[in-house]
């Protein structure tokens, strides 16, 4: 033992010993020095028995020990005793090691030597206990530092978005209120992405996130160092333009909107999108929350409006947005409570004014308070999801009808609108397979109806999906085609069968030489691509005249037929072109 120096017996223990404070080290150490000791000890003292007791204390030992023995002590200073635990002797802690020889007292050298060695030990024991602190200490500040950093990142996290790298809705509004405190007017624009959702369905998270970041970085372009961006949440923007009036915002806003109309190119295919937008205006002692919350008001006009709508805040707005909250709490009891019915309204063949199909309307029956507009509440479900569960309600009960229809009518076709979220929904083919087994409907006399703009959101989704409900047999039609961005090569290539041209291009008392440019272009498009043509909107004798001229198959309109309800179908089909009582 005597052999070992400090530094080896360092070593030792430091190896022996993994520690997670300086006590258990100390313990430790001392529990294996207690161990090396009983041997060394043991095969240094010369004679015959050797005793070497451990773990008790030396009053007891000196006790215990046989007549004439005499216990050698190995101080251990400042370290604690040595045994199993470490203790306190009076105010010192101290070890000891009791070392006897049966029969006769230790020799002056081997006490001199067993002194030496607790000298060597307790150093050596004295150095893990440094050693142990210095640890402790180390780890201690490197825990502070990674708290550190982590509370500074989390603090970045919450003032600029990981995805976009733009201002989060704390510090946008921190920017803000120091804005509005300096005086002068600030606009706020509220940008509310139109058909992500879509995307996000049909693509994927990672596709909707890169989106996201693709938007961004578009509106930075907008700005330039005029404004300041923000993501707000999900897809909801906003933009601070400092010292601007009204008047200055709304260019910006709508640069923002042609510039998100233009084609992402994400996942390796062109997703079209677009934006509507909300502007509120205030002044020194404006609300920062308030003020943003004009603008989201304002947007959600826009959204109604829209797509691709920009509305400037106005104060009865408030009122309106608590009527649609109140409004969307009650649509979710509509289904529970079957205040929904259907009207339907007739296709009429401009040829001969003969009926030979119905569109299923969706109507909303509040009892006591009348009708909602469907432009109220159907924007409202598609916001809130629940346009889905509506969806699958009017497919049943218009294909119910259709069905009975059909026992006396067997020509008659059946038209449903179907909104984006309907499309991606991967239920969606298995519930119209389904539905149509079930009403003994055949799929042929059922033509399924998506919005322009539905499809052109994202074109290759929208041909898979087509693909699996036209591969059931039933018809596909483009609904208020005209109003979008169509592009040819993708429209040459869905699945469709029927091109309904939206209302605005006769909506005028006296349709334009433009507006008749454009429905006998898109008549000859649909003839070249074997395609029905069917005009929305046909609301005088005049009109109805000029678009039969120009090649339309079909027409609607209150001229031609208003919505009736199921009972008056029958007459209408029998009587062409007669005046029925509409709804």
């Amino acid at each position: 033992m005597n052999h070992w120096s400090t530094y080896q017996l360092t070593e030792f223990f430091a190896a022996v010993c993994e520690p997670r404070d300086e006590q258990a080290a100390i313990t430790v150490a001392v529990e294996r020095a207690a161990e090396v000791l009983e041997a060394e000890v043991a095969a240094m003292l010369s004679g015959d028995g050797v005793e070497v007791v451990r773990g008790v204390d030396r009053d007891l030992l000196e006790g215990a020990l046989p007549d004439g023995a005499s216990p050698g002590v190995l101080a251990l200073p400042g370290l604690g005793e040595l045994h199993l635990s470490v203790a306190r002797f009076g105010s010192e802690p101290r070890g000891t090691l009791l070392v006897a020889r049966a029969g006769e007292p230790l020799a002056p050298a081997e006490r001199q030597l067993l002194q030496a060695m607790g000298q060597t030990l307790g150093l050596a024991l004295h150095n893990i206990a440094l050693l142990t602190a210095e640890r402790r200490l180390r780890e201690e500040r490197e825990r502070e530092a990674a708290e550190r950093l982590a509370l500074v990142e989390s603090l970045r996290e919450a003032r600029h978005d990981s995805l976009t790298g733009l201002p989060t809705r704390v510090l946008f509004l921190e920017i803000l209120g120091e804005k509005l405190d300096g005086g002068g007017p600030v606009s706020v624009l509220f940008i509310d992405l139109d058909r992500f959702k879509a995307v996000n369905d049909s693509l994927g998270h990672r596709a909707g996130d890169d989106l996201l970041g693709h938007v961004a970085g578009r509106i930075r372009d907008c700005l330039g160092t005029a404004g300041t961006g923000a993501r707000l949440g999900g897809d909801e923007f906003a933009v601070l333009l400092g010292g601007s009036t009204t008047e200055n915002a709304v260019p910006v806003a709508w640069r923002i909107i042609e510039a998100l109309r233009r084609p992402f190119r994400i996942a390796g295919r062109d997703v079209f999108i677009g934006a509507s937008i909300g502007i509120a205006t205030g002044t020194a002692g404006t609300d920062p929350d308030e003020l943003l919350g004009n603008a989201d008001v304002a947007m959600y006009r826009a959204k109604k409006d829209g797509p691709g709508k920009v509305i400037l805040f106005e104060p009865r707005m408030h009122a309106e947005a608590l009527a649609r909250l109140t409004l969307g709490g009650e649509l979710r009891r509509a289904l529970e409570l079957d205040e929904f019915r259907l009207l339907y309204q007739p296709l009429i063949r401009l040829e001969t004014g003969a009926a030979t199909g119905v569109e299923a309307l969706v109507r909303w029956s509040r009892p006591g308070r009348g009708y909602v507009p469907p432009a109220d509440f159907l924007p409202l479900a598609e916001e809130n999801g629940l346009i889905t569960d509506i969806g699958r309600w009017v497919l049943r009960a218009a294909g119910e009808q259709a069905a009975r229809w059909r026992r006396t009518i067997p020509e008659m076709t059946l038209n449903v609108n179907v909104s984006g979220r309907q499309l991606t929904d991967p239920r969606f083919t298995g519930d119209v397979e389904r539905t149509l087994a079930e009403c003994g409907l055949p799929a042929a006399a059922v033509t399924l109806e998506l919005t322009e703009s539905v499809l052109m959101s994202d074109p290759r989704t929208a041909i898979a999906c087509l693909g699996d409900l036209r591969d059931l047999g039933v018809g596909l039609a483009v609904d208020d085609f005209g109003t979008g961005y169509s592009s040819l090569s993708y429209l040459q290539r869905l699945p469709v069968d029927e091109l309904k041209i939206d209302r605005t291009f006769i909506s005028r008392a006296e349709p334009t030489v433009a507006d008749l440019a454009v429905i006998r272009t898109v008549v000859e498009l649909a003839r070249t691509l074997k395609l029905r043509t069917v005009v929305e909107g046909v609301e005088t004798e005049e009109q109805h005249r000029a678009m039969r001229e120009l090649g339309c198959d079909y027409g609607q309109g209150y001229h031609l037929c208003r919505p009736l309800e199921p009972e008056n179908i029958p007459a209408a089909f029998a009587n062409p072109l007669a005046a029925y009582p509409g709804a």
